[in-house]
């Protein structure tokens, strides 16, 4: 079984059949057909613009100095994360940005990824970011828990403690066709173990194919992997897995456009401090990107995709090596 997601674009995740559990024990959570009641939306309360600091102008990638540190302290008050708030707006504050924009101010992934200014902090945006902003759970959990939510339709993820966000992060999920549906895809892997996990030595090459899904539903966290786990078509920074093979982990390509082979991609930053806040047994909710909610997904539905052979794909195997020619 092979579900990946790469650390720059590459491969990573499940052939990982090092310590695969029981089918029983890979993530998923048996629950209930029916979704509960939503929990209260996000919360915006205006506060006066007199209690409001000011920018001089737009900042955006590049920017530095004392606007900035005021625009990642706010992120990292809200529970986003921009990275060190020393006055340099980089790639951390940009994925904050993106996931403010796409979560509070609701702007469609689309439409950013299209915009010009996709990573832009106006004035204007600035003040409203000031306001008192409230960001509860889609299912909450009580007093002492701690949870992860994943709204792939937003691609943003967060992890709740007692129902407060700690987390708040830009994700890329699986890619996507021009359907948008999951897209297959064709890759040649190295695999140290086989269908059953036996070991395999040395391990064999492979020409597979597998569709970039990530399902939606509701799971749990169920192995985590301290550092860089190396698996069949490449390598994850700290992962956690939660269905399968399917793992939130770190990534040093996080585009503003689903784009892993499965797994949930975090910036690589963000993942050195990941499983700091998660652990096994947590749950997991997923939305689909076809509306559903996460108890609505039937057994089936939630798994991942199993790999199969690449039928374009021409592979001689011998006694210490296989060599794939692909067609």
């Amino acid at each position: 079984m092979l579900v990946i997601a790469a650390i720059s674009g590459g491969g990573g995740g499940s052939g990982d059949s090092q310590s695969i559990p029981d089918a029983a024990d890979r993530g998923a959570v048996e629950v209930s057909m029916t979704a509960p009641s939503l929990a209260s939306p996000i919360v915006v309360d205006t506060v006066a613009a007199a209690a409001k600091t000011t920018i001089a102008g737009p900042i955006t990638v590049g920017a530095s100095g004392g606007d900035v540190t005021k625009l990642q302290q706010r992120l990292t008050d809200l529970g986003f994360a921009p990275g060190p708030i020393d006055g340099q707006f980089g790639e951390n504050t940009q994925q904050a940005i993106w996931a403010y924009k796409k979560l509070i101010l609701k702007v469609p992934r689309e439409e950013l990824r299209a915009s010009n200014s996709a990573s832009q902090v106006t004035p204007e945006m600035w003040l409203a970011m000031q306001d008192d902003i409230e960001i509860p759970p889609r299912r909450p959990q009580g007093p002492g828990t701690q949870h992860m939510e994943v709204y792939l339709p937003e691609q943003v993820a967060i992890v709740f403690h007692a129902d407060q966000p700690v987390l708040i992060a830009h994700i890329s999920s699986g890619e996507l066709d021009e359907n948008g549906l999951p897209a297959e895809f064709c890759e040649v892997g190295k695999f140290d173990t086989d269908e059953k996990g036996n070991v395999v030595d040395p391990p064999v090459e492979k020409a597979i194919c597998a569709l970039a899904k990530t399902p939606g539903g509701v799971f749990q966290f169920y192995r985590e992997v301290e550092g860089n786990r190396v698996s069949a078509l490449g390598g994850m920074r700290n992962p956690a897995y939660f269905n399968y093979g399917i793992a939130v982990h770190g990534a040093f390509e996080v585009p503003l456009y689903p784009a892993s082979h499965g797994c949930i991609r975090l910036n690589h930053t963000i993942s050195e401090s990941f499983l700091d806040l998660v652990k096994k047994g947590d749950l997991v909710f997923v939305w689909g990107h076809d509306g559903k909610q996460p108890e609505q997904y039937t057994k089936n539905e939630r798994l991942p995709s199993f790999n199969y052979a690449d039928p374009n794909a021409t592979t001689t195997t011998s006694s210490t090596s296989t060599t794939t020619t692909l067609g």
